[in-house]
């Protein structure tokens, strides 16, 4: 035992020894930290005693008394520029807004247009006889030009007259013929015997009266019947440039409806047959 004591105390001085030294070094480094600490605490409480005094002076450099008034007139001037340069933001997109309302309207009523017109000239493709043909002009007239009173004539060829076939907003036995030929026709319906066509925009209007127009039935070249337009429904008050190509279509096909009407009814129902047919085609 005596033989080991001098190893373990040279150990011990060792342990000793090494132990001072740590804790001396860890003493001297928590002391250079506390001094760093002390010196940062330091220069943060002199900047925040600063701070204060410059943001004051800033402050009192910004707005005074003196100035408060003339700042605040600035602000408002800024602001109503700003409203300004809203506004005419506003305008615009406004106005951008009503041009395509505008061309979106026009599009809706050219729409309605040509549906009016497809319907008008499907209805007289497919009347087989006088009640469907009159009924058709009656619609049209009524629903898409507008018409609140009109009578239909019809013509009368052996004796030359147009007699009264329909009226609207009246009694028809009110109405007299018109004689087409002779002394007793007008000007107006000689022309319109003449005219040898169907009606179109910037035609006469072949007035006798105060009627509206006298529009001319026509199927090729021949005079069926005639449209004499006496008033408006009370809600218009004049033609649109759609009406007149709603009469132009009327005036042709109802002509030739009327006459493919007259046709039909005299017609003898025959069978068809190829040779006919081949006959009728290379004809």
């Amino acid at each position: 035992m005596s033989a080991d004591n001098p190893s373990r105390a040279s150990l011990q001085r060792q342990t000793d020894a090494f132990l001072r030294e740590f804790f001396e070094k860890g003493e001297m480094l928590v002391k250079e930290l506390i001094t760093e600490n002390d010196r940062l605490r330091a220069q943060l409480d002199v900047k925040d005693e600063e701070e204060p005094k410059t943001s004051s002076a800033k402050s009192s450099a910004k707005v005074t008394r003196d100035n408060m008034v003339e700042l605040l007139m600035m602000r408002i001037s800024a602001l109503e520029h700003e409203c300004d340069e809203i506004r005419k933001i506003a305008g615009n997109v406004e106005e951008e807004s009503g041009g395509f309302r505008s061309r979106l309207d026009a599009l809706e009523g050219e729409h309605y247009h040509l549906a009016s017109m497809f319907v008008a000239g499907s209805q007289f493709h497919s009347a087989t006889n006088f009640d469907e043909v009159l009924r058709t002009i009656t619609e049209i007239l009524l629903n898409f030009v507008g018409a609140g009173s009109f009578v239909i004539y019809l013509v009368d060829e052996e004796r030359q007259v147009l007699f009264p076939a329909l009226r609207e907003g009246g009694s028809i036995d009110e109405i007299a013929e018109i004689a087409l030929t002779g002394d007793a026709a007008s000007q107006a319906q000689v022309a319109m015997v003449a005219l040898g066509r169907p009606w179109k925009n910037g035609d006469p209007d072949f007035k006798v009266g105060d009627e509206l127009v006298n529009l001319p039935l026509i199927s090729g070249t021949r005079l069926v019947g005639m449209a004499r337009l006496e008033s408006f429904l009370e809600q218009k008050h004049g033609f649109a440039e759609n009406d007149y190509q709603l009469l132009s279509l009327i005036s042709e096909h109802a002509g030739i409806g009327l006459e493919t009407a007259w046709v039909r009814a005299h017609a003898k129902e025959v069978p068809l047959r190829r040779q006919a047919i081949e006959q009728l085609v290379g004809a």
